[in-house]
């Protein structure tokens, strides 16, 4: 009898090892096929658009990355029916949401005071950046893995470490456009903001607030820096590897405080799963 049970328990946890297995294959199989097709047919995408640019160089710019935005987002269409985007996936327009766009809209103008001539492009790289990433990579990617290890405080975890493995791979692409080490160092500077993120969206459960603060980012970037033109390679500068590791501290550090994994029972988002399994 006691045998029996112990091949029943063990048979009900290799049941479910191979069910949460079969989704990370899946999920990984994804995330590939979703790459792939997303720098061939980006290409192609972006080569039409070249074909009836003016001559305006930074309007070339913004019409090729509004195009590929745009592919991109076709393609999170899709991806949703393959890794279904689970019901709470939502942007919840609370009090604090409100809050933190108020922020933003006040520290955006006053950003905006060093370089007003950069305005409208940080607002257009910022909104085509925020939006679709951070449907895909939190509220695709990051909903399906919290789905998939049944957001207890432990799942929730290695879901944030997963997809911000993800969201650091995906900018692997840039490699056409630089280096290998420039690459990687900037794969590496990306990680710390990607779970940074990923907090947000647990903590609060509106996806509105994580967009909110990666538009914040880009925008405060573009205005500082303008926006990249050229697309010739970049080098590998070894004099940016400290700025990029206490870049990635930093943010890292931000998402551990705004996540408090002591206190568990604060992240909005994992109440909203339980509430739609119909648990307390």
């Amino acid at each position: 009898m006691i045998d029996f049970q112990i091949q029943l328990l063990y048979n009900r946890v290799m049941l479910n090892f191979n069910s949460v297995k079969n989704k990370i294959i899946l999920l990984i199989f994804s995330f590939i096929i979703f790459n792939v097709i997303e720098y061939y047919g980006g290409d192609f995408v972006v080569g039409l658009v070249n074909n009836v640019l003016t001559g305006d160089l930074r309007l070339g710019v913004m019409l090729n990355d509004a195009a590929f935005k745009v592919f991109e987002l076709f393609l999170a269409a899709i991806l949703c029916f393959i890794l279904p985007v689970p019901k709470y996936f939502k942007i919840i327009f609370s009090r604090r949401t409100v809050r933190w766009l108020i922020i933003l809209l006040i520290s955006s103008i006053l950003l905006s005071i060093f370089n007003p001539e950069r305005f409208w492009e940080a607002l257009f790289i910022g909104t085509a950046a925020a939006f679709p990433e951070e449907f895909i990579f939190r509220g695709i990617f990051l909903g399906y893995l919290l789905k998939t290890f049944k957001s207890s405080k432990y799942g929730v975890i290695i879901s944030l470490v997963i997809s911000t493995v993800l969201f650091s791979v995906y900018h692997f692409g840039n490699i056409s456009n630089q280096n290998i080490e420039a690459t990687i160092l900037q794969m590496f500077g990306v990680a710390g903001i990607g779970f940074m993120l990923g907090c947000l969206y647990v903590k609060t459960g509106s996806l509105l607030i994580p967009m909110i603060a990666h538009f914040f980012f880009d925008f405060f970037v573009t205005i500082m820096n303008g926006m990249q033109v050229s697309y010739k390679t970049q080098q590998f500068d070894p004099s940016t590897i400290s700025a990029v590791i206490l870049q990635f501290l930093i943010f890292l550090l931000i998402g551990i405080m705004i996540l408090k994994a002591k206190h568990s029972g604060g992240w909005r988002l994992t109440r909203l799963m339980y509430s739609e399994n119909g648990n307390k």
